[in-house]
């Protein structure tokens, strides 16, 4: 899919969310607004209810009470004690009810409490406001309500009640008759709390109003006269079929209003709640703000999100667009060919080297999703390819193969194919051909064999002439080889030469003891006579310890200067150190250097040249020695664990500095200055141990010393 095609779905994806949202909203909004509707309705039910059961109870505790007077009233005989009974009982119940009175059953009031002046009792049938809900009395055998009016005694609206009085067989004997003020129901209503709510009783037998609240005084009378505040409309969408919602229009505020009936027992009445649909709407914009507000947030991040991946389809169609141009130019660098393939072997990708060779073997023209191998002139070549692409296809791996194409002009042509799978999502999704034309490269490869075959004969030619020049490096070698000798041998007078002086001091010492104790002897002997030979033992001791020391030099002087080449001479190791030492000792001397020693218990044997480890340690102490500018201390140690012997000497020189570490070894490197050294001390004691199939390390750190390690075979 291209990424204008993307955009284009993006714009229908994004509208449709937009459709979407809107029509999930507008059901939302019509869900909250029916559910805020059914909410509303079940809540004027249950007002509804929570009124009729009080007016219910009301009425049944008004009924007994007005039976149980009536009756109390008709068992009296005396119309004084009667008036009593009525004043003490009106002064019982004056919380709920204004008076008491007793009719006769032809209407004629007969005892009446209450504020009503001198003006004589009334007869119930004489109005129409009285009659009819008196004979419904008479015919009836609970209470009934009467239909309200104005009574200018109490300066109130009042509703009538009206219980009727029978004997035990059922007959007539009179009418008990009450009234509750307006005042009075209007205090009870507002005890409920029910702000914002009409409430409104309906005489359902003469379809008149009995109560509407809230209402003032001064206009019940447009009320009663009016029948536009009987509600006729009614649905049982809502509720059940005792309690019925409605609506209609309130004729005093012309306001729409909604409300719940129920009817009210035992008297024949309907209990009317009802409220304004503007209460209702302002629950529902209230619900409604919140879907609204989730609604506006949904689009805009919706339009956030739709410009963020427009943007980003933008930047990444540019993207592409600057790959493909990429991809074009580096497939278009090369004069090899490049060709990408479906797995159906559709052209997808090509370069121009591609069409112009598929034009010059096979005149054929490429274009995007074109079967090249069905275009093939060659059938094998064609089912060739088809092999090929179907192994890679199958093993998912690289291949790679060589192929002879035939040519323009009966040429033949050389190909070197690399096919490579091309992957998605771990799927094979194509093939990708490379083909290198090696036509020139096998031309260059002929003339090379043929060069190859004049090449032998030539070799041969340079053969001879390298084992001749092979010889003459024999015979250098050898001469090499005896230089080598000559400067070993050198090397070893010159270290005899450097000592020479220390070794002669230390002779001439001994002889001038013995000179001296010689002398002393004779001029005590020639002095004294008949002195015991007891007191010459200190001269003779001194002469004795004179002469060892001298031969000592000497004898280690011998051994140093010893020659031949033989390795199985039984060589104490020890003694070797010590007549080095003996040689050394008097340079040390000189500089106040400390010669510390720290022998192996064991005293080591090795087999090897006795002369040439001497001309070792004692050019490895000269070394040492020379290291140390004026004072400092060289120590000499052997460690022996039975098959190793492991000889060190160490001393606090001036150290050697890294850089040169790995040249002190190489012959006739020296840092000494001209004429005080050859360079060949160290190289030929690497030599000499090298022979001995031991081995030389050195430790050294710039103003800290050095140590040499000599690693021997014992015996």
């Amino acid at each position: 899919m291209s990424k204008s095609a993307e955009i284009r779905t993006l714009k229908r994806v994004f509208f449709i969310l937009i459709v979407s949202l809107s029509i999930l909203t507008v059901v939302s909004l019509s869900y909250i607004y029916q559910d805020t509707k059914r909410d509303q309705i079940n809540d004027l039910a249950y007002k509804s209810s929570v009124i009729k059961k009080y007016y219910e109870l009301s009425f049944q505790q008004w009924e007994l009470s007005l039976l149980s007077v009536g009756k109390r009233l008709t068992e009296i005989n005396s119309d004084s004690l009667k008036t009593d009974y009525i004043d003490k009982a009106l002064d019982l119940y004056s919380d709920d009810l204004l008076a008491f009175g007793l009719a006769r059953p032809d209407g004629q009031v007969e005892v009446f409490s209450g504020n009503i002046g001198n003006e004589p009792l009334p007869n119930l049938k004489a109005t129409e406001q009285t009659k009819r809900s008196f004979e419904a009395t008479i015919a009836g055998k609970g209470i009934t309500l009467g239909e309200v009016y104005f009574f200018g005694n109490v300066q109130d609206w009042i509703l009538p009640i009206r219980v009727p009085i029978r004997d035990e067989s059922g007959n007539l004997l009179a009418v008990n008759t009450s009234a509750i003020a307006y005042s009075s129901m209007v205090e009870d209503l507002e005890s409920f709390g029910f702000t914002n709510y009409t409430i409104h009783l309906i005489n359902a037998r003469y379809q008149t109003t009995q109560i509407l609240y809230p209402l003032e005084k001064s206009l019940y009378k447009d009320v009663l006269s009016s029948s536009d505040f009987l509600y006729t409309v009614k649905d049982s969408t809502y509720l059940d079929d005792e309690t019925y919602f409605f609506s209609s229009t309130d004729p005093m505020s012309n306001a729409a209003i909604f409300g719940v009936s129920a009817e009210m027992n035992p008297v024949n009445h309907c209990l009317f709640i009802s409220v304004e649909k503007s209460f209702l709407w302002n629950e529902v914009v209230n619900r409604f703000r919140y879907v609204v507000f989730v609604y506006l947030v949904l689009i805009v991040v919706s339009v956030i999100l739709y410009n963020f991946l427009r943007n980003n389809l933008k930047r990444a169609n540019e993207r592409l667009n600057a790959e493909r141009a990429n991809l074009k130019a580096i497939i278009e660098s090369t004069d090899d060919i490049i060709g990408l393939f479906d797995t159906d072997l559709r052209l997808l990708v090509f370069n121009n080297a591609f069409v112009q060779s598929a034009r010059a073997t096979d005149d054929m023209e490429l274009h995007e999703g074109i079967d090249c191998f069905s275009k093939i002139k060659s059938k094998e070549h064609a089912e060739a390819f088809r092999q090929n692409f179907q192994e890679v296809m199958r093993t998912g791996k690289q291949l790679v193969k060589e192929m002879e194409y035939p040519g323009p002009d009966d040429t033949v042509l050389y190909f070197r194919f690399t096919y490579n799978p091309v992957y998605e999502n771990g799927k094979i999704h194509g093939i990708s051909m490379f083909a290198e034309n090696t036509t020139e490269i096998k031309k260059y490869q002929t003339q090379l064999e043929e060069y190859n075959q004049n090449l032998e004969s030539t070799v041969l030619d340079r053969t001879q002439e390298l084992e001749n020049k092979n010889t003459e490096l024999e015979s250098g070698y050898k001469q090499l080889k005896s230089a080598q000798q000559q400067l070993i041998k050198a090397e070893k007078m010159a270290s005899l030469g450097v000592l020479a002086a220390g070794i002669g001091h230390e002779i001439n010492n001994p002889l001038n003891f013995i000179k001296h104790g010689a002398s002393s002897l004779q001029i005590k002997l020639k002095k004294s006579e008949g002195i015991e030979h007891a007191e010459f033992d200190e001269y003779f001791y001194a002469i004795d310890e004179g002469v060892k020391r001298a031969t000592d030099i000497v004898q280690s002087l011998s051994h140093f200067s010893r020659t031949g080449d033989k390795l199985d001479e039984k060589c104490d190791m020890h003694e070797i150190l010590k007549n080095c030492i003996a040689i050394v000792q008097a340079r040390l001397r000189d500089k106040t250097i400390k010669l510390t020693t720290a022998f192996h218990a064991n005293n080591p044997v090795i087999s090897g040249n006795d002369g040439k480890l001497h001309q070792v340690f004692t050019n490895l102490l000269v070394n040492a020695e020379q290291a140390i500018t004026e004072k400092g201390e060289i120590t000499i140690s052997t460690e022996s664990n039975g098959q190793e012997l492991l000889i060190k000497v160490e001393d606090t020189g001036e150290g050697i500095p890294e850089e040169i570490m790995n040249r002190i070894s190489d012959p006739f490197f020296t840092t000494k200055d001209p004429g005080d050294g050859t360079g060949l001390g160290l190289f030929i004691s690497y030599q000499i141990i090298d022979e001995h199939e031991g081995k030389i390390e050195v430790k050294s750190e710039v103003g800290q010393g050095t140590a040499f390690s000599v690693s021997l075979n014992s015996e």
